[in-house]
């Protein structure tokens, strides 16, 4: 995934600086966010291009453990506004899990109430009953 780098930062700004999002993402930043996580220690990623050979999505996460367990933590999930709903997200979901066939425990964070938490939940994701999220200012 590192041969695509810049193609998912630039998908990365486009997407995210879109609606619902409308966060504020620059080129430089984005690709060292999306570098970092590529380099992470058990760094699993996936990518879908279109027949043309664009980057049309990707999903990105490591390996941490748990216990005696590996857990995934799926970072970053992206999918360009041009191709969504169209099975991608999906398949990127089904490509990461069939690099790592016995991890059974995957978590995410994403917005409330939002498409993405909609899609995750019809992927299998549940809200955390236990867990929360603490920011500090």
């Amino acid at each position: 995934m590192l041969d695509h780098l810049d193609a998912a930062a630039r998908l990365y700004v486009d997407t995210f600086t879109r609606p619902p999002w409308n966060e504020t993402w620059h080129l430089p930043d984005a690709t060292r966010r999306l570098h970092d996580m590529l380099t992470t220690p058990r760094a699993h990623a996936a990518h879908a291009t279109a027949p043309d050979g664009t980057l049309t999505g990707f999903a990105i996460g490591h390996l941490e453990r748990y216990g005696s367990a590996d857990h995934f933590l799926l970072q970053e999930m992206c999918v360009s506004t041009e191709h969504q709903r169209q099975g991608i997200g999906t398949r990127l979901l089904a490509d990461l899990t069939a690099q790592m066939p016995t991890v059974t425990h995957w978590y995410l964070l994403t917005g409330r109430d939002t498409p993405a938490a909609a899609f995750y939940q019809a992927n299998g994701f549940r809200p955390a009953r236990l867990s929360t999220v603490y920011v500090r200012p």
